[in-house]
């Protein structure tokens, strides 16, 4: 599992990562969980072609040298000249350091300034250094960094299962409660409109009001229609992403799985508006196991599989058909 995040929050300055301890420290926030049995690169924007990102990928999924190959020229074009931290984390270290070694040897190139490897109490640089070449230092939390990481708003669950269960939903049945929203919200919006039904979303969206879950649970509703479910996908924007992402969160935490995958799609859009890419990952993944070919969820999966950066929303064609199934080059200008 592959997962890619913004660097930054809002319009705020990017942090500024210094040194292994502090780059330890940042990373929960940027992926807004505490990583484990991963390898996860931190990259700086280099005020060029790279926007800054966060990439974490399974140890499971990189331990061959094809895989790690695959994985690094996902990420390797990105990167531009953005300097780059690549940390480890696993119990094992000697698990911890081949993944670097290969990592190293397939992103060459990069503009690498370390590479760690950690299990939450010490880390140790492949690089090692002058002072203690080859030895173990002891992890110290850097304070001020997770405290401007609060301030920008970014939180950290003990691990990727709470968010994958945060986003779950209650499998093929939900409550007797649930299932009542769901039928008064089919025939509120039977006479109405898609583009009065995409109007009404868009409005609850930007009142800032309250959303209850009566409310959620209509907008589940709402995008079983393919245009307003389109309409919404195209619409949505960066600044908006955080208000998006709150109530499509609350509405696939409710809703059975036969409705989930375009709640389910427009969440991993608006996560990944917000910087929040292992919402984003989540969400295309629990949506590849539902759907074969509908356009928002493979759209969401071409977006996080190809690590788009966020950034780039303001100037691509936000059409997910065209996203999902984009033209052979020699179609391009016909």
């Amino acid at each position: 599992m592959t997962t890619l995040h913004s660097s930054t929050t809002d319009d705020r300055d990017p942090l500024t990562v210094r040194t292994v301890d502090e780059a330890i420290t940042l990373a929960p926030y940027l992926l807004g969980f505490q990583p484990s049995e991963s390898l996860l690169l931190i990259v700086a924007d280099d005020g060029a072609t790279c926007q800054g990102f966060v990439a974490r990928v399974d140890l499971d999924d990189v331990e061959l040298t094809l895989a790690m190959d695959a994985f690094a020229s996902r990420v390797v074009s990105l990167a531009g000249q953005g300097r780059t931290v690549i940390l480890a984390f696993t119990e094992d270290q000697d698990r911890g350091m081949a993944a670097l070694a290969l990592a190293i040897r397939a992103m060459e190139g990069m503009n690498i300034s370390d590479a760690a490897w950690t299990d939450g109490e010490s880390w140790s640089s492949i690089f090692g250094d002058e002072r203690s070449c080859g030895e173990n230092h002891p992890y110290i939390p850097a304070p001020e960094i997770a405290a401007e990481a609060v301030y920008r708003g970014l939180t950290v669950l003990p691990s990727r299962t709470n968010l994958v269960d945060q986003l779950s939903g209650p499998g093929r049945t939900c409550d007797p409660g649930t299932r009542r929203l769901i039928t008064n919200a089919r025939r509120r919006l039977s006479r109405r409109g898609d583009d009065v039904v995409a109007a009404r979303c868009r409005a609850l969206v930007r009142s800032g009001s309250p959303i209850d879950d009566a409310a959620a649970v209509e907008m589940a509703v709402a995008v079983q229609r393919p245009e307003v479910a389109r309409t919404l996908w195209m619409t949505m924007e960066r600044e908006h992403a955080s208000r998006w992402l709150t109530i499509w969160s609350q509405a696939v935490g409710m809703i059975p799985d036969r409705l989930a995958p375009a709640p389910l799609a427009l969440c991993g859009l608006a996560g990944w508006l917000n910087g929040d890419g292992a919402v984003a990952s989540v969400c295309a993944h629990r949506c590849q196991s539902m759907v074969g070919a509908a356009d928002l969820p493979q759209a969401l999966m071409v977006i996080v599989d190809a690590f788009v950066p966020p950034k780039l929303w303001e100037i691509m064609d936000h059409d997910p058909t065209l996203i999902a199934h984009p033209l052979p080059a020699e179609q391009v200008g016909e």
